[in-house]
């Protein structure tokens, strides 16, 4: 069932130096940046928030989007958190920083803190991870303050790599396929300059052990009042062939994503829900190298 919480963000990893780890995902002042919110709601009384921030500083594109997904499920309510930042260069993911944390009724279940590095063979893994505030702070001493859920969406990877994360190549993404995404990335970020003859792209589920590749293909786009709108199946292996799942991505003329749309069926149910801009501040920061048109997606 929690695949079906992490679903929707299609629409939802070689140890380094610090410096090498780290740098690329640190905040630059001098960069230009733009900020956008969005709600929305989904079955199962979900409730959806989104903030994406995208900046741009020395010819490196970096993408920070935090989800916020609230329902009631089997009795329980479910909160699920997730923020993701990657990192880009020439349209090509460099790195990807990913914090999780799951809670019923108010109780975390699970928290992990995950970062992929660009290596040689593909994306690489290394993470911290707890139970339990005692676990978390047993397996890595100086890590206990970002366990409550309080601290969502603050900066972590300053104290992570202090923390001696664990070498995770059960996580790994060998080989990484050209043009591949993050979820919330690709679902907030890449799909607002989808060219119009449409195009795919490889989804990256960081963190599943198993099956870590989905697709997204888009069609060629059709008129919408004051902008576009694309549309795609969901091609994952845990999803239903029939019906079929799909996502539909509204873009403003000004490149803006209005409104994301997804309609998801797996074998033990189906879920569906609808996320809406609030608004966005700062300037829009283009894909340093934008794809040809039907050739992916950047």
């Amino acid at each position: 069932m929690f695949l079906r919480l992490r679903v929707p963000a299609l629409l939802a990893a070689l140890p380094l130096a610090a410096l090498l780890l780290t740098a690329p995902f640190l905040p630059n002042p001098a960069g230009a940046a733009e900020v956008c919110r969005y709600e929305g709601a989904a079955s199962h009384s979900g409730r959806i928030t989104v903030r994406t921030e995208a900046s741009s500083a020395g010819g490196l594109l970096t993408v920070d989007a935090t989800l916020a997904l609230t329902a009631s499920m089997w009795l329980f309510d479910v909160q699920y958190l997730m923020q993701e930042t990657s990192t880009w260069r020439g349209g090509e993911v460099q790195g990807i920083a990913v914090n999780t944390r799951y809670s019923l009724d108010g109780r975390i279940k699970r928290q992990q803190w995950d970062v992929w590095a660009r290596g040689p063979s593909g994306l690489e893994a290394r993470r911290i991870q707890g139970r339990s505030l005692d676990d978390l702070a047993r397996q890595h001493s100086g890590f206990a303050a970002h366990w409550p859920v309080a601290a969502f969406g603050q900066p972590w990877l300053q104290d992570w790599e202090r923390a001696t994360p664990d070498r995770r190549p059960d996580l790994d993404l060998r080989p990484a396929p050209p043009g591949v995404r993050p979820p919330l990335a690709l679902a907030f970020y890449w799909s607002r300059w989808l060219p119009r003859a449409g195009g795919g792209a490889p989804v990256f589920l960081a963190g599943f052990k198993r099956d870590a590749l989905a697709s997204v293909a888009f069609g060629a786009a059709s008129a919408d009042g004051t902008g576009e709108v694309w549309r795609a199946p969901l091609r994952y292996a845990a999803l239903a062939v029939r019906p079929a799942s799909t996502v539909a991505a509204w873009v403003s003329a000004d490149a803006h994503l209005q409104q994301l749309a997804f309609d998801v069926h797996a074998p033990l149910g189906s879920g569906e829900g609808v996320v809406r801009a609030l608004g966005c501040q700062g300037t829009a920061i283009p894909p340093p190298s934008p794809s040809p048109s039907g050739k992916g997606l950047g």
